[in-house]
């Protein structure tokens, strides 16, 4: 199959999923239905293989980890790859200039350095000296993030698209709070 008709069922694909997902999420009775299939799975499924995928998960989503920067360099990788055994020889049959031609290669290096740029950087920590200087840094939009939302544990003030601690009360579920620091992920 060609590369643009696989590309075209995948974004169809990605298209009904969050289609199905937005209007199912709405009824009561399919999250009764999902609620009982995951209840009969957790019978079914054993305990241990339960756990093992839930720490799995954790380690996933909730830890820095370096899978999905794999994944990521992966994916660009064959995507680039296709581009060269496809495009790339049509267009220098076409006589395309070079320029041109490597344009992508050029935009593929930039986004790769700033790529490995955010993951290898410190998201940075909140402590009081620092406080009031990122609580400037982006706007409160008194929805997602309201304005005067503190942590229990380490009474500092949450700033604006910033991760806190599972028992914060403003609603983030990822991040740390070690007493006396947030770490903010923003």
């Amino acid at each position: 199959m060609d590369f643009l008709v696989l590309f075209l069922f995948y974004l169809a694909f990605l298209l009904i999923c969050v289609v199905l997902i937005c209007i199912f999420t709405k009824s009561q009775r399919l999250k009764a239905v999902v609620l009982g299939g995951a209840q009969v799975c957790s019978r079914v499924i054993p305990q241990c293989l339960q756990r093992a995928v839930q720490t799995l998960l954790h380690q996933l989503f909730h830890t820095r980890h370096p899978t999905f920067i794999v994944l990521h360099l992966l994916l660009q990788g064959l995507v680039y790859a296709e581009y060269t055994c496809e495009v790339f020889g049509y267009c220098r049959e076409l006589e395309f200039s070079l320029p041109y031609l490597l344009l992508p290669y050029v935009l593929l290096s930039v986004n790769l350095v700033f790529f490995t740029l955010t993951c290898a950087a410190n998201p940075g920590t909140i402590t009081k000296a620092n406080e009031s200087f990122l609580l400037q840094v982006y706007k409160f939009d008194d929805v997602m993030f309201p304005k005067n939302s503190r942590c229990p544990t380490c009474d500092l003030r949450k700033p604006a698209r910033s991760k806190h601690c599972s028992k914060c009360t403003a609603g983030c579920v990822t991040a740390v709070c070690t007493g006396s620091t947030i770490t903010v992920f923003g």
